[in-house]
């Protein structure tokens, strides 16, 4: 994959994952409810994704925090985002 952050790599993936099984399942019941599907699950394989990020040879302690200070705020605001629609998808 294209990039150097792992937690980037894991939500690219997440969100393939996500919209192959809400396809293969005939999707969400609403908009708002594949939406959360897809933020939830790209958010959560980002965070797995960022436990290989130090495990390389070519990474150093410093870009490993960068990593996280950057990639934690986004992933935590991207499950917020996945309830918000998962509670909106009920209405």
């Amino acid at each position: 994959l294209p990039w150097r952050a792992f937690s980037a790599k894991g939500a690219l993936v997440g969100a393939g994952a996500a919209i192959a099984a809400a396809a293969a399942v005939g999707g969400a019941s609403s908009f708002s409810g594949l939406l959360a599907l897809i933020l939830a699950v790209a958010a959560g394989s980002s965070y797995a994704a960022m436990n290989f990020t130090g495990a390389t040879p070519f990474t150093s302690a410093s870009g490993v925090e960068r990593e996280m200070r950057r990639a934690l705020p986004l992933q935590a605001g991207a499950a917020a985002l996945a309830g918000a629609f998962w509670l909106a998808s009920a209405f």
